[in-house]
C-alpha cells in the first residue's frame, strides 16, 4: 500500500493543455475517485500516474519517491482497464497469473512444454497457483477458474481483471471506468463487490468514472475534475452539500440542482417580484445565482413562495420528480415529492413551492459559492 502526492501535474498535447496545474495529495488505503465529463483530463491523469503516459512538468510520488522517470512495470501500481483486457485463450486462472509468471518466472521457465520441469520452476509455480487461489477466493471467483473469457459474464470477466490487479499486491489500485461496459443491474452488484474489496484490503485505490453515483458511493474522498483542473476534492456529503463552485454543484446530483437568476441587495434576495426566504450576507449585493436540491422544494399553499404549473412528472415508484414551470421564469424546476402527493401533481396544475431559506446554495455572478459565516451548513437542516 501507497500514498500518491500529484505535484502541479501539467499535460500538452500541441497547443491543447489538457491537465493544468493538478494537485492531489492520496493517503495510504484512501479511495479517491476522479470524476468529471469526458473529456476533462480525468484518464489521462490516471495513466500519468500510472506511467502509462508522461507529463509535461510536475511530479508523480509514490511515499515520497519521484516516479517521474520510472516506467509503468517498476511503479508497482495496478490498473484495472475499462476493456478488461483480458486474454481469450487463457484460462481465468492463467489470466490472473500473468502478473505473477512475468514477476517471478524467467523467459525460460515460462516456456510451455520445458519451463516447469526447469530448476526453481516447480516452487514458483506452487507459490503462483496458491497466490491465484486465494485472490479468486477473495473476489469469490475460485469456482471459475478452468474457464476462459468467452464462458464468463461481463461482471465475471470485471472479476478476472481485478483479481489479475490483486494477485501482484501492488502499492495503489488504478481503476479507469471499470464497470462502464456492464448493464445496470450488474453495476450496482459490481460497484458494492468493489468498494468491500476496498474495506476488506484496506489497499489505496484511485478510481476514475464520469458517472456520479459510482463516485459518490464507493469512495473517501471525490475529486471533481472540468477542464484539466480540480474544482473541489472532499467527501462525498461535503461535495454534494456544500459546492464550492457552481459547476460542481450541476454536475453533483440526480436530478440536477435547480438554479435560479436572483438579485441581492442588503442580504435580500428577489426573483423576479418575489421575495426569497433566503439567509444571504449583509453585504451581498448585486445579480446571485440560487441553488436549490429537488428534495429542498415542497409543494406548499399557504406558504408558498414560488408558483408555477406541472409540465413533467417522473413516478420511479418510492419517489416522483416533478418539473415545474415558473411563473415570470424560463426553464424550470425540478421537485422531488412523495407518491402520496401524486394526486396533485397533474399535467397542466398549479402548484405553489416553498423551501427553507438555510437550504438555499448562493453562488455570485463568476459561479464561486457565496457563504455566509452566520450560517449553520445546509445539510444539518435538510433531510
Amino acid at each position: 500500500m501507497a500514498d500518491l502526492q500529484i505535484d502541479q501535474v501539467t499535460k500538452t498535447f500541441g497547443d491543447t493543455q489538457v491537465l493544468k496545474g493538478i494537485s492531489l495529495d492520496i493517503a495510504d488505503g484512501e479511495f479517491v475517485s476522479l470524476v468529471g465529463p469526458s473529456g476533462c483530463g480525468k484518464s489521462t491523469l490516471l495513466r500519468i500516474i500510472a506511467g502509462l503516459e508522461g507529463q509535461t512538468s510536475g511530479a508523480i510520488r509514490i511515499h515520497g519517491q519521484d516516479v517521474s522517470g520510472i516506467r509503468a512495470a517498476d511503479r508497482n501500481l495496478s490498473m484495472v482497464f475499462q476493456s478488461y483486457a483480458l486474454y481469450p485463450h487463457l484460462t481465468v486462472a492463467e489470466n490472473i497469473s500473468v502478473p505473477l509468471k512475468m514477476r517471478q518466472l524467467s523467459a525460460v521457465q515460462r516456456l510451455p512444454v520445458i519451463g516447469p520441469f526447469l530448476p526453481g520452476s516447480r516452487d514458483k509455480n506452487v507459490e503462483i497457483a496458491a497466490a491465484v487461489k486465494h485472490a479468486a477466493q477473495t473476489l469469490e471467483i475460485d469456482k471459475l477458474l478452468d474457464r476462459k473469457p468467452g464462458q464468463l459474464s461481463g461482471g465475471q470477466r470485471q472479476r478476472v481483471a481485478l483479481g489479475r490487479a490483486l494477485v501482484r499486491e501492488p502499492a495503489a489500485f488504478l481503476l479507469d471506468e471499470p464497470l462502464s461496459n456492464l448493464d445496470a443491474k450488474l453495476r450496482v452488484q459490481t460497484r458494492a463487490e468493489i468498494a468491500e474489496l476496498h474495506r476488506r484490503i484496506g489497499a489505496t485505490f484511485v478510481y476514475v468514472t464520469h458517472d456520479q453515483v459510482e463516485a459518490m458511493t464507493m469512495s473517501s474522498r471525490i475529486a471533481v475534475m472540468m477542464d484539466g483542473e480540480i474544482l473541489q476534492c472532499d467527501a462525498p456529503d461535503e461535495v454534494y452539500h456544500n459546492p464550492l463552485d457552481i459547476r460542481v454543484a450541476e454536475f453533483i446530483g440526480s436530478p440536477k440542482i435547480n438554479i435560479l437568476p436572483t438579485e441581492a441587495s442588503g442580504g435580500v434576495l428577489r426573483c423576479g417580484d418575489v421575495l426569497l426566504p433566503t439567509l444571504a450576507p449583509n453585504e451581498l449585493n448585486g445579480p446571485v445565482l440560487l441553488g436549490l436540491r429537488p428534495e429542498a422544494l415542497r409543494l406548499a399553499s399557504e406558504d408558498a413562495v414560488l408558483k408555477g404549473q406541472v409540465a413533467h412528472v417522473e413516478n420511479l415508484g418510492s419517489e416522483i420528480f416533478a418539473q415545474i414551470s415558473l411563473v415570470g421564469q424560463e426553464g424550470r424546476v425540478t421537485l422531488r415529492a412523495t407518491p402520496v402527493q401524486r394526486r396533485s401533481l397533474r399535467i397542466g396544475a398549479n402548484v405553489g413551492i416553498a423551501f427553507e431559506g438555510r437550504a438555499a446554495l448562493l453562488f455570485d455572478s463568476s459561479g464561486k459559492r457565496v457563504f455566509n459565516p452566520h450560517l449553520i451548513p445546509a445539510h444539518s437542516e435538510v433531510a
